[in-house]
Formats: C-alpha cells, sequence, structure tokens
C-alpha cells in the first residue's frame, strides 16, 4: 500500500494531467491532504472492508474523491463517494469509481464547468489507449 506522500504525489500527477485550467483549479480548491479511511466493500464477505485514500472534500455536498487500490481498483481507482451521516461509509458502486481523477470529480457533479463531448471519449480508456502505446499517467 502507497504512504501519504506518494499519495500525495499522485494527485499531483493526475491534476497535471487536467488540460481545462479552470477544471484543474476549481479541483484543487477541493483537495485535502491524503487521509486514510477504511469502507465496507458491499460486493464481497460481509464485513469486508478496504482501506482507501480520502483526497479532496466538499463536505456541504456530502461528497469526497478518494483513492482505492482495492475493490474497484486498480483498474478504476479514483471515485466519488458519499459522506452522509446516516449511510454507512461505503466504497459505493461501481459506476462511481473511474480511471482518473479528474473523470471522478466531473462525473461526481463538483464540476459545474461545460463538457465537451469528447470529455466521454478520453475517459474510460485505459491509460495505454489515452495515451499510446506503453502510455501511462504517470507521464
Amino acid at each position: 500500500m502507497i504512504d501519504a506522500d506518494r499519495m500525495a504525489g499522485l494527485v499531483t500527477r493526475e491534476l497535471a494531467l487536467i488540460e481545462n485550467p479552470e477544471r484543474r483549479e476549481a479541483l484543487r480548491r477541493l483537495l485535502v491532504p491524503p487521509r486514510l479511511e477504511e469502507r465496507d466493500w458491499n460486493y464481497g464477505a460481509p464485513g469486508e472492508r478496504y482501506p482507501c485514500w480520502v483526497v479532496a472534500e466538499a463536505p456541504d455536498l456530502g461528497i469526497t474523491l478518494a483513492y482505492c487500490e482495492q475493490g474497484f481498483g486498480p483498474e478504476s481507482p479514483w471515485g466519488f463517494l458519499v459522506t452522509d451521516e446516516r449511510e454507512t461509509a461505503t466504497l459505493g458502486m461501481d459506476s462511481q469509481w473511474n480511471w482518473y481523477l479528474e473523470e471522478a470529480f466531473v462525473r461526481s457533479g463538483l464540476w459545474k464547468g461545460p463538457v465537451k463531448p469528447a470529455f466521454e471519449e478520453a475517459f474510460h480508456q485505459p491509460p495505454e489507449e489515452r495515451f499510446g502505446e506503453g502510455g501511462t499517467r504517470d507521464a
């Protein structure tokens, strides 16, 4: 498992992938120091929990953005999670998990700006398809 420093570096790399400067800045305003939490995994054995890193919060909207290597990760490691106190803290559904932090931010509803139709084409692609052969999100 990665530590807080490596998680902060991963967030920095994900921010660098965001081409839209307004979107990048809107996400940057929600960032918090990476905080490790455990969340219930609804798709496994009863009581199964996984660690995830909370990296951004919108407490007034009850949404956090998180990274998790288990559960829907590593394929879709970035998620948007509900923080409603009435609900059990879970990793949510597969539709809440994404390849990229930017995608989780936009799909969570936290980004209120325009989204071009090509946005969906660029996302939900593994790094090798989005960035080319041998591509990596760590470029």
